[in-house]
């Protein structure tokens, strides 16, 4: 019986033992991949402490980065934002704020927001958030959302200073939409309807927007992709849906094993025959570019602006341990007629598969394949303007803002509609701008048209510190040289 239990003490250490030695043989371990074991002699063997899970983090972002232009590493801080972006919505009290040396100001208040129902407004002063001061130079956006935002139905408590009169205000907050379809409006007999990005929500807002169009009596669309970097493959699929027949061929996805997938429109939809216009610039990337090409190769719309950014690759997110995620390109996307949006990289299988290909729409005509939609009509952006644009808008926004912080009720008898119409810069707005700019001009030196793009850039600032930053677009939409052309040949189609 002793020896029996010698026998197992032994025994006991010999285990014990072997366990320990496997803890530090991390160098002789066959089955351990080289990476694995050079993060751990960085982590055992470097003379300097060193943070291993930011160096991972650094390691797959290289990786993901030198295999083509869109996969990448997404920390798990990042994710929460970029997805919160995409869904279309997000749980706060719905305001437009500006640190203004260094105090909070809400600048405008959305409509039926949960600010609004309290009774929050546009110029108020922020001295604290849930007790906590947080007016001086440390005061940040980031802090400042980070502050604000939380889940719904938690209420927020601030601390106002409304004309010399301090005041408490606790707000619950609710779930405020994150619009992606920011301008409806009628040209004419044309509507304009203009798509910022493809998230969750995007073609429940478009049928909304079309629908307010179409009790407006509008004889054709004009849909403003330019500037959006795509979204959701699944709502610029719903969304060419709207306007093809059904059967056609919307997007085409090859996978890195040769299989392919082909999304095509369900049919029935009431605007199939809607003669449609759509707006491309550089900028105007992946999910833009599958709804540009569907429409362009089926004959269904006529493209005008800029050959569009040219993304063409299939990402999907792999998570990771840690709720860090690996953006994984995964497939290459065509247009129905077989085109490659995706413009050629270095490393790419589809390098060289395009040329000397020929390309034609369903009614014959010839398509340019080089990465991107070429359009049909080439209109490139105004630049003439380029050295008043070039002033800092920083500058043009601060003014303005304290313009109207200083006199609120004058500009508070504005509705937008006539402010778009009526409204011009005056004379005394003009001199104390370029003084407040220091730019060394004088009104005096300025020719009429100088005075006259000052004056309407401007407004646009004015715009936006009365009504937040969709004003401030739509303002700056009506000097559009592009969407005016676009509007005149377009109208010129209709019978």
């Amino acid at each position: 019986m002793k020896r029996d239990s010698v026998v197992l003490w032994v025994f006991g250490f010999l285990i014990f033992g072997v366990w320990i030695g496997l803890q530090f043989r991390t160098d002789t371990q066959p089955n351990r991949s080289k990476l694995d074991q050079f993060f751990r002699y960085l982590e055992h063997e470097y003379v300097d402490t060193l943070n291993i899970d930011a160096l991972m983090d650094d390691a797959m972002d290289h990786i993901l980065t030198s295999l083509d232009p869109h996969s990448t590493f997404i920390p798990a801080e990042d994710g929460a934002d970029i997805a919160q972006r995409m869904q279309g919505n997000f749980s706060g009290i719905g305001v437009e704020f500006r640190i203004h040396r260094d105090t909070l100001v809400f600048v405008s208040i959305m409509k039926n927001s949960p600010a609004a129902s309290y009774g929050l407004q546009s110029g108020d002063r922020i001295v604290s958030i849930d007790g906590d001061t947080i007016t001086g130079p440390q005061l940040t956006n980031e802090e400042v959302t980070r502050r604000i935002k939380g889940e719904q139905g938690t209420y927020v408590t601030f601390g106002v200073l409304r004309d010399g009169m301090n005041l408490t205000a606790a707000v619950q907050r609710g779930i405020i939409p994150l619009e992606s379809v920011v301008s409806t409006q009628m040209l004419g007999s044309l509507g304009y309807v203009r798509v910022e990005r493809f998230a969750e929500t995007t073609h429940d807002e478009l049928l909304v927007a079309l629908d307010r169009l179409d009790s407006l009596q509008m004889r054709g669309l004009i849909l403003d992709l330019r500037g959006n970097p795509g979204g959701y493959l699944h709502e610029a699929v719903a969304i060419a849906d709207e306007f093809l027949g059904k059967d056609k061929s919307i997007v085409i996805t090859k996978y890195g094993d040769g299989t392919t997938h082909t999304s095509r429109a369900t049919g029935g939809e009431r605007y199939e025959d809607l003669p449609v216009h759509v707006l491309i610039d550089g900028k105007s990337a992946s999910a833009s570019e599958v709804v540009t090409g569907a429409l362009q190769d089926h004959d269904r719309a006529t493209v005008y602006g800029t050959t569009s950014f040219g993304k063409g690759l299939v990402q999907e997110d792999k998570t990771l341990s840690d709720g860090s995620k690996v953006r994984l390109t995964v497939a290459y996307y065509y247009t129905p007629s077989g085109r490659s949006i995706q413009k050629p990289y270095e490393g790419a299988d589809l390098t060289g598969e395009m040329e000397g290909a020929v390309f034609t729409s369903d009614s014959g005509k010839i398509l340019l394949a080089s990465g991107g939609i070429e359009p049909d009509v080439y209109l490139p952006a105004d630049s003439s303007s380029s050295y008043y644009w070039s002033m800092s808008f920083g500058t043009m926004d601060a003014f303005a803002f304290e313009q109207i912080d200083a006199h609120r009720s004058d500009f508070e008898l504005w509705t937008y509609d006539r402010f778009v119409t009526d409204f011009e810069c005056t004379e005394i707005q003009l001199y104390s701008f370029l003084e407040y700019g220091s730019y060394g001009l004088a009104l005096e030196d300025l020719s009429r048209a100088d005075i006259d793009e000052i004056s309407f850039l401007l407004k646009a600032a004015y715009a936006k510190n009365i009504w937040g930053f969709d004003a401030y677009r739509n303002v700056l939409r009506t000097d559009d040289s592009v969407l005016k052309e676009v509007v005149r040949a377009a109208s010129a189609t209709l019978k």
